[in-house]
């Protein structure tokens, strides 16, 4: 006789120990899929068969964690910060280290400033684009600006050099040779990528001071165990790899790695899929880690980069990414040993039926993005036509089309809710968590169904208890016309009038009157204005340069005082913006103070 069949119905499926699709997206732990020997098991009761079946309690709604997608671009201005790891290519800012200020030759002014920013706390392949703010700055192969605002009439106000981080590379030599002694041949900043920058002060290269400085950077070389090699790279499966070996990750041994599996993600990851317009990868990690986040934070943000399941079982890592997998076996009554528990339902209150959030886009400069929100209309029809959304950010996505592909395996997975308790006996030792099985329990309807094993527990009576949850190849399908074709957000910048001088004033006027001349013109109407110069010359001169500037102000107008009757002089007026920048002169107006000139006789 096979054990008594048991069905809970409208219950919540039971996660993965420590989240479900996606790794820790539902569940925001790091042990995912966690099945272990080394955890001592609990005491296992037999289940008596259930004279009238009862819902089993709802725990508390799993929701997608909101991890904020934090731009990574930001230099940081503090005296003690973490460390930061680059996987892929992302434009990255990092810690400013250190400053100095000198005088060019030949002056006394401190109009030098040199800065040090760190990148990344480990070599990198390269390190490539430097924006100022979210200017990009043209540079040589010398590091010197070459275009407005960083370089004009022949000066060069930016210079910037470049260091990978290798373990032999040496102190930046200019640097030395301008820091007064601060800086010597023994700052090398072994194993450190940064930037040395050289700015010189303008108003005009950088209105709102000190900019904020980001890079480009091509970033860790991992290993990659299909080819033995450790190489750039930006394949999600093998950047979770890494962390999984890293000093700073959870500094596993090659022996605690299941490596066929990760070699098998790898592969998926590597697969082209196609997009609106082309085709791309299927999945890539491209993100910064913060070190000041623990591995519990972090191995779940990597995970979303593949939609992937990560498991321990029996002392040893394995990885699955997001793709059908086929059933190993099957599964089925004569495995029983206890009553089996079958949920059809979740609970409404964990149904979704959207997923939206934001992503690193590549076509935005790395900036945070709103990928297109993903919705099926069939599952808010059932839903009552009410809209129930999760946030899934994802900070090592930078194609919309990818976070798209990654929302929807969220959204399929949450809307198949069948999940099964499965006590089974001696044969459950065939099994490990992520793998893919075929259940049949034709009692229930399930006949050959796909089912992904979430949890796997050793009992103390001669059995594993496996936990089952629902899977189904349609999860990882897409058509292309599911996914919205989306522009590249227009990328921020400050305002065009850095470098383009205000109008010249128009409708210059001068009025004698009792109180002197008053001069009068046209106001000026754009918004980085900031005053005018008055300036003034004698009668016949031509050339401003030939005078002097008596005023500055804000208004239109200006009274010249304390010139005698007789008095024969010429003005101009121009416009100075926020940034430094003057217009031309306006039209010159002249004109002599009326009255008899006074004469005084002076005998000695």
């Amino acid at each position: 006789m096979p054990p008594v069949l048991a069905l809970v119905a409208g219950a919540a499926v039971a996660e993965m120990v420590g989240g479900g699709i996606l790794g820790a997206v539902l569940g925001g732990a790091v042990t995912i899929g966690v099945s272990t020997l080394v955890t001592p098991s609990k005491p296992a009761t037999p289940a008596p068969a259930p004279v009238v079946p009862a819902p089993a309690p709802v725990p508390p709604p799993v929701p997608v964690p909101t991890t904020t997608v934090t731009p990574p671009a930001r230099m940081v201005r503090q005296p003690i910060t973490s460390h930061r790891i680059v996987y892929g290519e992302v434009r990255t800012g990092g810690p400013l280290v250190y400053t100095h200020l000198r005088a060019p030759s030949g002056s006394n002014k401190l109009d030098i400033l040199h800065l040090v920013v760190v990148l990344a706390a480990h070599e990198v392949e390269s390190v490539g684009d430097v924006y100022f703010d979210n200017t990009l700055v043209s540079l040589d192969s010398g590091g010197t600006a070459t275009s407005a605002p960083y370089a004009r009439s022949g000066t060069a106000y930016a210079n910037v050099w470049k260091h990978l981080g290798a373990a032999n590379q040496s102190a930046d030599s200019v640097l030395v040779a301008n820091s007064n002694g601060e800086w010597t041949n023994a700052h090398r900043l072994r194993g450190r990528a940064y930037l040395h920058l050289q700015l010189r002060r303008d108003d005009t290269a950088f209105p709102g001071g000190l900019p904020n400085v980001s890079a480009k950077v091509r970033g860790r070389r991992i290993y990659d165990p299909r080819t033995g090699q450790t190489v750039w790279s930006d394949n999600a499966a093998l950047a979770i790899l890494d962390y999984l070996r890293a000093p700073f990750g959870l500094n596993c041994s090659l022996d605690e790695i299941d490596l066929s599996s990760f070699i098998a993600a790898a592969n998926i990851c590597d697969e082209t899929v196609q997009r609106p317009g082309g085709n791309e990868r299927r999945y890539t990690a491209n993100g910064v880690i913060d070190l000041n986040q623990a591995p519990v934070d972090t191995v779940p943000k990597l995970l979303t980069a593949c939609a992937g399941r990560l498991t321990y079982t029996a002392g040893t890592w394995r990885l699955y990414a997001g793709a059908w997998l086929p059933p190993l076996a099957e599964l089925g009554e004569g495995d029983l040993r206890d009553p089996v528990t079958v949920r059809p339902r979740r609970s409404r209150r964990e149904l979704i039926n959207t997923v939206r959030g934001s992503f690193l886009s590549a076509a935005s400069d790395g900036q945070p993005t709103d990928y297109p929100p993903v919705t099926v209309a069939g599952y808010r029809s059932e839903d009552g036509d009410l809209e129930v959304a999760r946030s899934l950010d994802l900070p090592f996505t930078n194609s919309p089309y990818m976070a798209q592909r990654v929302a929807r395996i969220v959204l399929e997975s949450n809307r198949r809710q069948i999940s099964v308790d499965f006590p089974a006996n001696l044969s459950g030792l065939r099994f490990a968590a992520g793998q893919t099985v075929a259940v049949s329990l034709p009692r229930f309807g399930l006949v050959d169904q796909p089912m992904v094993v979430s949890s796997w527990m050793m009992a103390e009576t001669m059995g594993v208890d496996l936990t089952l949850t629902e899977d189904d190849p349609a999860i990882y399908e897409f058509a292309v016309g599911d996914l919205i074709v989306t522009n590249a957000a227009p990328a921020l910048s400050l305002s065009a009038n850095a470098d383009i001088p205000p109008a010249t004033p128009t409708g210059l006027t001068a009025t004698a009157s009792s109180s002197g001349v008053l001069l009068t013109w046209s106001q000026q109407a754009e918004s980085d204005f900031d005053h005018f110069e008055v300036w003034e010359a004698l009668s016949g001169v031509s050339d401003p340069a030939l005078g002097a500037c008596l005023a500055e102000t804000w208004r239109a107008d200006w009274l010249r005082t304390g010139l005698a009757a007789g008095a024969a002089r010429v003005w101009w007026v121009r416009a100075v913006d926020h940034h430094g920048n003057r217009s031309g002169f306006s039209v010159p107006v002249p004109l002599t103070v009326p009255g008899t000139p006074s004469y005084a006789l002076i005998l000695g």
